[in-house]
């Protein structure tokens, strides 16, 4: 029986908004203006205590501000998470003389994610305090759609590090492959899967592998 690694999984999930508040802090990061309400909070709350946070929230550019910050800690997480994902590849491997059959390599599964998930939240009014948390809810959602199904190997941002993701079955599945007939999903890099030769594998969840020839 697999043993699903579960947090690298929603680890995954969240890698895959990466390109979505990389454009968000484009589009409303300004550091100009974002020093200028910090140095405003801080006058305003050392004059007149809790009613800075009202003030802060009813500014025009509170939206943006909350918005550019989650970006900038968002994309400092996904570095993280690529640097742990890269170095997993050198432990946790099992080798026990499998060998698969590729059935699909899809290549346009990383654009449908982005046009499905990403570039609809894109568009999402985040300046007003409403109009933000209507954002924030609706990502809370699709991270929680994302986390409870196995699309999150779409990840664009794999795409981008040269991952490639494809379907297929085992030849000859060991004892911890519950259903051998099943398609299954892998993720390699680098030199491109050979049938018909032996594999390693390390499990995620849901069906998806990092796979390489051993």
């Amino acid at each position: 029986m697999q043993t699903e690694n579960l947090n690298l999984k929603k680890s995954l999930v969240m890698q895959s908004f990466a390109p979505l508040f990389l454009l968000l802090t484009i589009k409303h990061l300004d550091f100009k203006l974002y020093w200028n309400l910090v140095c405003k909070f801080i006058s305003t709350f050392v004059k007149r205590g809790t009613v800075a946070f009202s003030i802060a929230l009813n500014h025009s550019s509170f939206g943006g501000f909350v918005v550019s910050f989650m970006g900038i800690f968002w994309l400092l997480l996904t570095i993280a998470i690529a640097l742990g994902f890269n170095g997993m590849q050198k432990a946790g491997f099992k080798a026990v003389g499998e060998k698969i059959i590729i059935e699909e390599e899809p290549n346009d599964s990383s654009a449908t994610f982005l046009v499905t998930y990403v570039l609809p939240l894109l568009t999402d009014d985040v300046e007003s305090v409403r109009g933000l948390i209507v954002f924030l809810t609706i990502l809370i959602m699709v991270i929680m759609l994302l986390t409870s199904s196995n699309t999150f190997y779409q990840n664009p941002v794999l795409a981008a590090m040269k991952y490639r993701t494809f379907s297929f079955k085992f030849l000859n599945p060991a004892n911890d492959i519950a259903h051998s007939d099943r398609v299954y999903i892998g993720i390699t890099h680098g030199v491109p899967i050979v049938e018909d030769t032996v594999i390693k594998r390390k499990y995620i969840s849901d069906g998806v592998f990092v796979i390489y020839n051993d």
